[in-house]
């Protein structure tokens, strides 16, 4: 507690308590990098003041500091023990790694996220064809939020994961709304929240809603990187072997000199990815074993690829296998081919005419 309240006082002043009505000083969740805090503030103070509930996510003292000493002992402990195998590019693991943590380790940026990505939600439409359905971003307090500490709007609901125990039709509905949350966020807005974490979505039964917290693995990505994805993907629906290999080659996942058996493994391992999306008919999830074909090449990526993936693909298919795993956990089954043809509809019309629809 005094930790707490040393933390609370350096960042929101000595008396930070007077800001709000009420304070849980014992946490209700854990945060990846701190603690979450129920409070109560009010708000609208000189106009009809009223009580609002919030969450205050609050860094761990030392957590920012100790990210550049913590990765160099894995790296030192990588080199020595040569653990890894060398298809792994543990080096760039943790390259990543550390840009990931820092960014964080930044509420203020995650603040900046969470109100973005806000006003994206709240705008409903994507030009004529895909709509967000019913999706909700809380709101920040900027004035009770700092770089270690992040004050929001309280959400309800219960993690996605539990979904599983509700009747198929909200299984399915909820399962096919974060796929196409997943399609919008990286091929139209090119801005995705990377955590697929399943406390990250919070479904409330009440009001159908899924609402989104915790912004801090937010990215954005290139729009050349983003366009050409979208071909790769394209091609994965349609099982065309050949534009996989080439776009994979384009991409970077290749350099063009790897063993045939490294090809081939790559080549399965896209359209193992694409399969959702390469019949019209309802995809189950669950059922399809789609996460044993996606990992059966694990041992192959590990000692014969040649070049590491392009930096995006960490974060990228680190949030595109966890909409997978979510469709799993809950039994999901629905139609997928849809929603990557209005994407490629609306963004790149000209790949339809190389498929077979």
């Amino acid at each position: 507690v005094s930790q707490l309240n040393r933390m609370l006082k350096d960042e929101l002043g000595s008396e930070w308590e007077t800001r709000f009505s009420e304070f849980d000083k014992i946490p209700f969740a854990a945060a990846s990098l701190g603690q979450v805090h129920r409070a109560k503030i009010v708000v609208d103070k000189h106009l009809k003041p009223r009580e609002i509930d919030v969450a205050v996510k609050i860094q761990f003292p030392g957590v920012a500091e100790s990210i550049d000493s913590d990765l160099a002992n894995l790296k030192l402990l990588a080199d020595v023990t040569g653990i890894f195998p060398k298809g792994i590019f543990i080096n760039n693991i943790i390259s990543v790694m550390k840009d990931e943590l820092k960014e964080e380790c930044d509420y203020e940026l995650e603040a900046e996220h969470q109100m973005k990505f806000r006003r994206m939600i709240a705008s409903e439409t994507v030009g004529d064809v895909l709509q967000f359905d019913n999706f909700y971003v809380p709101s920040v307090i900027p004035e009770l939020s700092t770089k270690r500490i992040l004050t929001t709007e309280w959400a309800t609901g219960v993690p996605i994961d539990r979904v599983a125990d509700f009747p198929a039709s909200v299984r399915n509905s909820v399962g096919r709304r974060l796929l196409k949350l997943s399609l919008l966020e990286l091929f139209h807005f090119r801005y995705m929240q990377t955590d697929p974490n399943y406390s990250n979505f919070l479904y409330d039964v009440t009001n159908d809603r899924i609402t989104l917290i915790d912004f801090g693995a937010t990215r954005s990505y290139d729009k050349d990187f983003v366009s050409t994805y979208l071909k790769l993907v394209w091609a994965a629906s349609n099982s065309d072997r050949a534009e996989v290999l080439e776009v994979s080659k384009r991409l970077g996942f290749l350099t063009g000199e790897e063993s045939q058996k490294m090809i081939d493994a790559h080549i399965e391992a896209g359209l193992e990815v694409g399969r959702p999306f390469q019949r019209d008919a309802p995809f189950d999830f669950k059922g399809s074993k789609i996460s044993n074909q996606m990992s059966r090449h694990g041992d192959t990526f590990a000692y014969e690829r040649l070049t590491p993936p392009p930096r995006e693909i960490y974060s990228l298919h680190r949030k595109l296998s966890g909409a997978y795993m979510t469709c799993i956990k809950i039994g999901a089954i629905f139609p997928c081919r849809d929603l990557l043809v209005e994407t490629v509809k609306s963004l790149k019309p000209e790949l339809l005419l190389k498929s077979h629809m």
